[in-house]
């Protein structure tokens, strides 16, 4: 799809880009100027914008239908939030720019206005400029930006193509409760594009890249280059690695290091690193200048899955784990595969248990495909990209879905993402975090499942294909496998259930718990203490 300001060139090299590629070429205004069999400067005159939007909105979702086509937009379709969310759902999402001046000339100068109704002014200069700023934002939500300003048709064509034949998946988020939209890049070598990828958002630097002492060595100045590629740049913070930076002091001395160098309102922050950087990072774009930009470029599986998407961000605190947060929705995201290949055995396996628990939620074909791929004769192994990017995906779209109904946390359905976290969290807590977010979530995800077996919800099949799923990927199912870690730590079902109560998502001072009858039959349900107990003391027997 390629979308743009008026005079960008979106016809003549949608044209040019569906000879080159062997689609079929769709242009919106052509369309809607056959099909009402006047020009769009008539309908503006006889029936007015208003109407020649609704035009376009229902066009947009009878266009959404195509696959493999090239689409061309009017210059204002990108601005309705409708049209916009139907027609980058599955799409690659080019926007063309070009300066006020050559964008004027190429619409006819100062007879623009004869077929250009929105520039029937005094100074359409003038008139362009700030429609280009009124419309930014939206333009924004392309995740690719071509400037046509000194290139030729032919040059621009050659580089829309470019990208849309590259093997990067593309997963747009449209949530229109919190008025975000941004895009999911997904694939290998994303990352070396940053700097395109967020070239045309009126951004300002300079951009904080902030990671930590594991991720910098591997990607940091790579990020760095690419931003400064593009024309921006870019200073490096680096926080400790893991959970237990996840604080107010380390956000605080991010606060630090953005006023030494003079970030701006428009100067974004970039999460480079999984969760607990993507975490921190997001909490303090939240809340420096009461809110900057802010890109999520997970470096983990798990923060792939789970972390980097939904614009939940927070920090841990003596008295819980993720009390103290905000909603920060990202304006885009940048999942470069190719970062797995540094990532530990452990990690991965810790990112595979948040795509365990998407498959049980989503059920279907989603549970179908994550059974076939573990429990087939040829198990997955890390690096095999091919097999695990369906089951990401998979992933991120049951995420996105829940999202976009649920943003603020407002109804029951995002607390489903909670499967397996409310015992997570509070076995990260007793553990003094010495078992990783991912290892609790699979122990979690036992516990749940048993649970809801003790319950009368579940048979005991889908506890054992639960556990069996898990084992696959080489999660612990059991605390007994994990003696070294916790070797001086003394099991309490009592204490942990303690610290179950701190659990963030309780109501009226009760913690409820999600719960399944089977994979994609999720519910939300009190349960009995003692029940809680002995899911929780199960994991602590040999006979697991």
């Amino acid at each position: 799809m390629i979308g743009g300001f008026m005079g960008t060139g979106k016809s003549t090299v949608g044209r040019l880009c569906a000879e080159r590629l062997g689609l079929p070429f769709f242009d919106t205004d052509a369309i809607i100027e056959q099909e009402e069999g006047m020009s769009i400067a008539e309908i503006f005159k006889r029936r007015g914008e208003a109407h020649f939007r609704w035009l376009e909105r229902q066009l947009a979702q009878r266009l959404a239908a195509q696959r493999g086509a090239v689409i061309a937009t009017g210059g204002g379709m990108m601005a309705d939030a409708e049209a916009r969310t139907a027609l980058l759902q599955d799409a690659v999402g080019v926007c063309l720019t070009a300066t006020p001046e050559v964008i004027h000339a190429r619409v006819g100068g100062d007879r623009a206005g004869e077929t250009r109704p929105l520039l029937r002014t005094p100074e359409p200069i003038a008139t362009i400029r700030h429609l280009l700023r009124e419309r930014a934002v939206h333009y924004a939500t392309l995740p690719y930006h071509v400037d046509t300003t000194a290139l030729t048709p032919e040059q621009v064509a050659e580089r829309v193509c470019a990208i849309y034949q590259r093997d990067w998946q593309h997963i747009h988020v449209d949530i229109l409760r919190a008025h975000a939209h941004y895009t999911i890049v997904l694939g290998e070598g994303v990352m070396d594009s940053l700097g395109y990828l967020l070239a045309g958002r009126g951004w300002h630097p300079p951009f904080a890249i902030v990671t930590d002492n594991h991720v910098a060595p591997h990607y940091a100045e790579r990020v760095r280059i690419a931003l400064e590629e593009a024309g921006m740049h870019a200073f490096v913070h680096v926080m400790p690695a893991g959970e237990a930076s996840k604080t107010l002091a380390h956000v605080e001395a991010m606060y630090r290091t953005f006023s030494a160098q003079r970030m701006e309102r428009r100067s974004a922050v970039i999460a480079l690193g999984g969760g607990v950087v993507g975490d921190a990072a997001g909490f303090a774009a939240a809340t420096f200048l009461r809110g900057v930009p802010f890109v999520q470029v997970p470096t983990s599986l798990l923060a792939m899955a789970d972390a980097s998407i939904g614009g939940k961000v927070g920090v841990d605190t003596a008295f819980g784990k993720n009390l103290v947060g905000a909603f920060k929705q990202p304006n885009l995201v940048v999942a470069d595969l190719a970062a797995l290949h540094t990532l530990p055995l452990q990690e991965w396996r810790c990112g595979m248990a948040e795509i365990v628990k998407a498959a049980l939620l989503a059920g279907g074909d989603s549970y179908d495909r994550l059974r076939a791929t573990l429990l087939g004769d040829s198990p997955l192994q890390p690096g095999d990209h091919e097999r695990l990017l369906p089951l990401l995906v998979d992933a991120i779209q049951l995420k996105r879905a829940i999202v976009q109904e649920d943003p603020f946390e407002e109804l029951d359905k995002r607390a489903w993402l909670n499967l397996g976290h409310t015992f997570a969290h509070a076995l990260e807590a007793w553990s003094q975090y010495r078992v990783r977010h991912g290892e609790a979530v699979a122990l979690g995800l036992v516990c749940a499942l048993r649970l809801s077996q003790a319950m009368g919800l579940c048979d005991a099949q889908w506890v054992e294909e639960g556990i069996a799923l898990l084992r696959a990927v080489g999660l612990p199912t059991s605390l007994r496998e994990m003696r070294t870690e916790l070797e001086d730590i003394t099991f309490d079902s009592a204490q942990i259930y303690a610290l179950m109560q701190q659990d963030k998502k309780r109501q009226a001072g009760r913690v409820r718990f999600v719960l399944l009858r089977a994979p994609g039959n999720v519910l939300l349900s009190e349960a009995p203490p003692t029940l809680v107990q002995h899911a929780l003391e199960a994991l602590n027997r040999d006979d697991t």
